[in-house]
C-alpha cells in the first residue's frame, strides 16, 4: 500500500548541468534538501551524504546498491533511509529524456535527529511501548503511507517556496516526518516478527496475522487486548500510524496479493481464504486500496 509524493517541476533542459543526477539544492538551518533528476540510462553512479538522509522517489525507476543490503528496484511511493556517510551506487535502467527519474534526498544534521528522538522518548512514547523509539538504520526500505507522502509533499513545497517563516515551518514538518518514519518502521518490524517486542500493539498485530483467513473485527481486538476502542485506536495511531481497522484490511490484502500470484486459485477462493465473507466486497476493497481489480493485479504480476 503506497502513497505518492507530488513530483517537483522538472528543470528546463537548457539549465541541466548533467543528464545523470542533476542536483538542485535547498538549504535550511539544520538540513539540506536535494532534488535529483536523471534524463538518460546510466550505471554505477556513486553518491554519499553527510548526515542521515531520507530519500524518496518521485518519478521513474532506479536500482540501488547499498552495503549489507541486497540490490533493489526503487520506485515512486517508496522511501529509503541512508545512514551517515554510507556509499551508495545507482543504476538508471529506464531513464530517458522524456522519461526522467526524480527523487529527493533530505540530509539532516545528526544533532537535530538526536534532539528530536530525545523529545519523542521523553514526551510522546506511548505507555504500551516499553523500549525507546529510534530510527532503525537497518530498516531502510519503506512504503510511504498517506501521512508520510503528505508531509513529504508539504516539506518540498516549503523548501522550494518563498514562505517568510520557511525555516520555522520546515522544523515543524520535519518533526512530524521523523515521528511518522518511526511509526512506519515500527509497523514493518511488527509485521516481520523478527524479535519479541514488549508492546500491546505488537501482540494485537500477531493476533491479526495469525487469523488472517478468518473474519476479524475491532471488537475482537479490544477483547484480546483488554482495551476500549478509543484506547486501542490511540495505541495503534501512536505506535504504527494507522488505526486497527485499516491494519486488518492491509494485512488481509497483503495476504490476498500473495495468493493472486497463483492462477490456479479463483478470486472467490482467495476472498474466502483472506477472511472476507463476500467476494464482491473483497473486489471492491481491493480496487479501492490497490487501484486495480484483483484480476488486473493478477495479470500485471504473473507471467504464466
Amino acid at each position: 500500500m503506497k502513497s505518492f509524493i507530488t513530483p517537483y517541476k522538472l528543470t528546463g533542459f537548457d539549465k541541466l548541468d548533467s543528464l545523470v543526477e542533476h542536483r538542485t539544492k535547498f538549504r535550511a538551518e539544520f538540513c539540506e534538501l536535494n532534488v535529483f533528476e536523471t534524463r538518460k540510462r546510466a550505471e554505477q553512479f556513486n553518491l554519499k551524504f553527510n548526515g542521515l538522509t531520507i530519500t524518496s522517489m518521485l518519478r521513474g525507476k532506479k536500482v540501488m546498491y547499498m552495503p549489507e543490503v541486497n540490490s533493489f528496484d526503487y520506485f515512486p511511493g517508496e522511501t529509503v533511509i541512508i545512514p551517515t556517510d554510507t556509499p551508495i551506487q545507482i543504476d538508471f535502467p529506464e531513464a530517458e529524456i522524456d522519461n526522467p527519474t526524480q527523487c529527493t534526498a533530505l540530509a539532516i544534521d545528526n544533532s537535530y535527529i538526536h534532539h528530536q528522538l530525545e523529545i519523542i522518548n521523553e514526551k510522546l512514547k506511548p505507555e504500551t511501548q516499553k523500549k525507546d523509539w529510534v530510527i532503525d538504520i537497518n530498516e531502510v526500505i519503506l512504503n510511504n503511507n498517506d501521512e508520510m507522502a503528505s508531509l513529504s509533499s508539504k516539506l518540498l513545497r516549503v523548501f522550494t517556496g518563498d514562505d517568510p517563516f520557511r525555516d520555522y515551518n520546515i522544523d515543524l514538518i520535519l518533526r512530524e516526518l521523523l515521528l511518522n518514519i518511526i511509526r512506519v518502521q515500527n509497523l514493518k518490524s511488527y509485521r516481520n516478527n523478527t524479535q519479541i517486542i514488549h508492546s500491546q500493539v505488537y501482540l494485537v498485530m500477531q493476533y491479526i496475522m495469525s487469523r488472517i483467513n478468518q473474519s476479524i473485527t475491532v471488537e475482537d481486538l479490544c477483547n484480546i487486548s483488554c482495551m476500549s476502542k478509543s484506547t486501542l485506536y490511540r495505541a495503534f495511531i501512536d505506535e504504527v500510524g494507522a488505526p486497527p481497522g485499516k491494519i486488518i484490511i492491509d494485512e488481509k490484502l497483503n495476504y490476498a496479493k500473495k495468493l493472486l500470484l497463483d492462477k490456479s486459485i479463483t478470486i472467490k477462493e482467495i476472498a474466502y481464504a483472506s477472511g472476507f465473507n463476500d467476494p464482491n466486497y473483497f473486489c471492491r476493497i481491493f480496487k479501492k486500496y490497490e487501484g486495480v481489480s484483483p484480476n488486473v493485479y493478477r495479470e500485471n504480476h504473473t507471467a504464466y
